[in-house]
């Protein structure tokens, strides 16, 4: 059982490895490169859908996950400080990785619309999902760090080698962001070590004996690295230019993993490591997330581009995850770890649905588009779907989490909860605005052979559909489990 992380973590990497050795001279061949890219991606969704289950159980019995399925090892010593090879899971990591193995999956199942280069893009799929999955286990600083800086590299060439016009420029936009956030994230796990004493990158290590000096600027540091990921306003232009540029595929995976880490490294580290600065800012932090809001929102509504006003909508839509933070309430921040699941999900559906439409439609300007519903409904009813769990209807994953971060969040700053709730109207608006332009209206005549959805559309987005209605409806049975994990940030917030 002690290897069930690990599994988790370097299955997509072995499968990546196999891959590798296998030629793609024909189109039988690239097949058999895509179907063992298959296996890494479920080896890795099948095992974590395991542990989810005893995990679950586990915490129905009064017991935890993090001490029954942690692996520890050490990893180097004979440096100035000791780091471990330490992977855990508790309530937080667990739905996220649910979350990131099922939108790792749909991405290997969409390689079948990849024609070029198949082998290529398999393996830095893999190697990327080790990477995400690698910074939602680790308990090491120094073992996030490292599988932090993993990200870079093949995030920035699925974007430049596999994305359409204005691909490089993305490419660079991100490389550079994420750069910047990886040099913070090593200086703050610096401090962290320094400052402990123990000479140990643990994060269990014992962190009570701080400067102030050095927590603030521990805290703004890891703040601004994981804002970066997380898109929050005004760095965010990375993630815009990525999500419109690269094909539907990766942008799948930036929308539906990447951006969900910068918010779980916040809870992790920033929280976690740093609370009497995270707490004396919080105002700020909610100030950020008020202008974020409607920032996004205000963006979305000018754009022509399809994708990129799914975008603006991702950085509307961490803005509330970015409030639950501010709020530091358990229920905010339970709220928060659902939010992002209902985002991960919603906006991955909402990306392959808009990859799908160009592709039919050869243009991605939303005022070419128009009367699609006639030809392709079933496509119009995955984005209506998709919109609903994004803005929070009952029974989708989206609902739960936006009610316990008002909740959550009301009693602490209340002008700021109802201005970023506020700004869930304008995202419904927003949303069905799109959808009316693009799907309903007059039929237009050079959309008249327009097909509907594929088997492999199906494949692709049917899972991600049967996500989103059960994180809705079996919330309850979800809810306990993250906020076992929540405890601890709460516990170090208020002192314990």
């Amino acid at each position: 059982m002690s290897i069930i992380l690990s599994t988790i973590v370097w299955s997509p990497l072995l499968f990546a490895v196999i891959a590798m050795f296998l030629p793609e001279r024909n189109e039988e061949q690239r097949a058999r490169v895509r179907t063992i890219a298959l296996g890494g991606a479920g080896v890795s969704f099948f095992v974590t859908t395991f542990f989810a289950i005893l995990g679950q159980i586990g915490l129905g019995q009064g017991g935890g996950l993090a001490s029954a399925y942690e692996e520890n090892h050490t990893w180097f010593s004979s440096f100035l400080f000791q780091a471990h090879y330490d992977l855990t899971a508790d309530g937080i990591t667990l739905p996220l990785l649910v979350v990131v193995t099922t939108v790792f999956g749909c991405a290997v199942f969409h390689s079948w619309k990849v024609h070029e280069r198949v082998r290529l893009y398999v393996i830095l799929v893999l190697l990327l999902e080790t990477a995400v999955t690698g910074v939602l286990c680790s308990a090491d600083f120094v073992l996030f760090a490292a599988f932090w800086g993993l990200l870079l590299l093949p995030m920035y060439l699925l974007i430049r080698v596999f994305g359409g016009d204005g691909a490089r420029r993305a490419a660079a936009w991100f490389a550079a962001f994420h750069a910047v956030s990886l040099a913070l994230i090593v200086v703050t796990v610096a401090i962290i070590v320094v400052e402990a004493g123990t000479q140990s990158s643990d994060m269990a290590t014992d962190l009570q004996k701080w400067s102030i000096t050095a927590e603030t600027f521990g805290f703004w540091l890891s703040f601004v690295a994981f804002a970066i990921a997380m898109a929050v306003f005004p760095v965010h232009t990375w993630m815009l230019e990525a999500q419109a540029k690269a094909s539907a595929g990766v942008a799948t995976i930036l929308s539906g993993t990447m951006l969900l880490l910068g918010a779980y490294g916040m809870m992790r580290i920033s929280l976690v490591v740093f609370p009497v600065p995270a707490h004396y800012y919080s105002f700020a932090i909610t100030g950020l997330a008020v202008v974020g809001a409607f920032w996004g929102c205000i963006g979305a509504l000018r754009q022509d581009e399809l994708r990129r006003f799914i975008a603006y909508m991702n950085v509307a839509q961490m803005s509330l995850v970015l409030l639950a933070i501010g709020a530091q309430t358990s229920v905010a921040l339970v709220g928060a770890v659902l939010l992002l699941a209902g985002q991960g999900f919603g906006s991955a559906m909402l990306t392959l649905v808009s990859g799908a439409i160009e592709e039919r439609t050869r243009t991605t300007s939303i005022r070419a588009m128009g009367g699609l519903v006639t030809q392709a409904p079933r496509l119009a009813g995955f984005w209506l779907v998709a919109a609903a769990s994004l803005i929070g209807v009952p029974l989708l994953a989206g609902f739960t989490g936006d009610f316990m971060v008002f909740a959550g969040s009301f009693p602490e700053h209340r002008i700021a909860t109802v201005l970023v709730m506020a700004s869930v109207i304008v995202t419904t608006g927003g949303l069905l605005w799109v959808a009316n332009r693009v799907f309903f209206g007059p039929a237009r005549d050079q959309f008249a052979r327009v097909r509907d959805v594929t088997l492999l559309d199906l494949t692709v987005l049917i899972p991600l559909v049967g996500a989103v209605v059960l994180f809705g409806v079996r919330a309850g049975a979800v809810v306990p489990v993250i906020a076992n994990g929540v405890l601890e940030i709460t516990t170090r917030i208020s002192g314990g």
